[in-house]
């Protein structure tokens, strides 16, 4: 439990919450799904995920674009400065991975 302490303190440094780097990490891999296909994913409601991508948009890290195929449905994409995260947040990751090893 400490590690994951750390981790969300490590988290807060980059000024990303936990919610957010879920968010951040999942549009690495899966660009331009929208924002109810995002809370599906995620189990959570339509107008929380929006405000998690409202907060992303802000920091600049995740574009918000008009689905071609829908005008109600709005598209994420990571930006450049929302790449650059996903990789700090995988580096952060993976140097605890060791660490999760010991505590099992």
């Amino acid at each position: 439990m400490r590690w994951l302490n750390a981790y969300r303190g490590e988290l807060s440094d980059l000024g990303v919450t936990p919610a957010q780097a879920r968010v951040v990490l999942y549009l690495q891999r899966n660009p331009d799904n929208s924002i109810q296909q995002c809370a599906v994913v995620f189990g959570i409601a339509g107008s929380t995920m929006g405000q998690l991508a409202r907060g992303l948009h802000q920091k600049g890290w995740v574009t918000k674009q008009r689905s071609p195929q829908d005008d109600r449905s709005l598209l994420l994409a990571l930006t450049p400065k929302g790449h650059i995260l996903a990789w700090l947040l995988h580096k952060q990751l993976n140097a605890r991975l060791p660490l999760t090893a010991k505590a099992s």
